[in-house]
């Protein structure tokens, strides 16, 4: 389908779209070849909600009170491999002594053979008290979980944006994630949070990193976090946008 319709589509196209420089490097490794097609990157991200936050906690906390005053990272999507998901769990077996927070796993809950997985291996470490996995969240709860936690964190094998993470960068709240997710670049550059390859030796090093923290290093690291979402993946800004450029290729 490549070779007779695609191409051919893509090479006659204005433009393809990108999320990230990340993205635009990607294309150059798949299994096609993309020369001669124009690529842009486009501003991604999201409009930062306007909410109570009082109202929001208070939602959050009624649903997880056992996470009321205590320090937690979270994880915010599909119990997929590609996630890393056991990454995380084996970080914090790890580092067990000396990780005094807990780690908040929550996406839609199918019992998928990867989600089995990560069940029996927090069974495994006896991790329960550590580590939480729940179903679902939205819209409040949602938002009540990000200002609640501490940091954001995924380990993915792959990403081509990973909007869980401007999610938490919205609200000034760092992320722990790799250099698989094709907007770490971004997040190095503002100090916005730590990347690590997709393994849990490394993983584990920026987790307890993190951890070992004193306030005003995190205080410096939620405004970065903050920055790095406002210069980068604000949809409220035309610099960049989808908006700016369609207007300006318009007939």
């Amino acid at each position: 389908y490549w070779f007779l319709f695609e191409r051919k589509n893509l090479l006659y196209s204005k433009s393809i779209l990108l999320t990230s420089h990340g993205e635009k490097q990607a294309i150059k490794k798949t299994f096609v070849n993309t020369s001669g097609i124009n690529k842009k990157i486009v501003r991604y991200g999201i409009t930062k909600p306007k909410l109570n936050r009082n109202i929001v906690l208070k939602k959050f906390f009624a649903k997880f009170p056992i996470l009321k005053n205590r320090e937690f990272y979270l994880f915010l999507g599909r119990f997929h491999e590609k996630k890393g998901c056991d990454i995380i769990i084996e970080s914090v077996k790890k580092i067990e002594n000396n990780f005094k927070s807990i780690i908040l796993f929550v996406g839609p809950m199918t019992k998928n053979i990867y989600e089995i997985k990560i069940m029996n291996l927090i069974q495994k470490y006896k991790l329960q008290k550590k580590i939480i996995l729940s179903d679902m969240i939205l819209d409040d709860i949602k938002w009540g979980a990000i200002q609640a936690s501490k940091a954001m964190v995924l380990a993915s094998h792959g990403e081509n944006f990973g909007i869980s993470l401007v999610e938490s960068l919205c609200f000034g709240k760092p992320v722990l994630t790799t250099n698989k997710v094709n907007i770490s670049d971004k997040i190095l550059n503002f100090n916005a949070g730590y990347i690590a390859k997709d393994k849990v030796n490394s993983f584990s090093k920026i987790l307890i990193k993190f951890e070992r923290l004193g306030k005003n290093k995190l205080k410096k690291l939620s405004v970065n976090a903050y920055n790095c979402f406002k210069n980068n993946f604000d949809l409220s800004s035309t610099k960049n946008s989808l908006g700016s450029f369609l207007k300006r290729k318009a007939f």
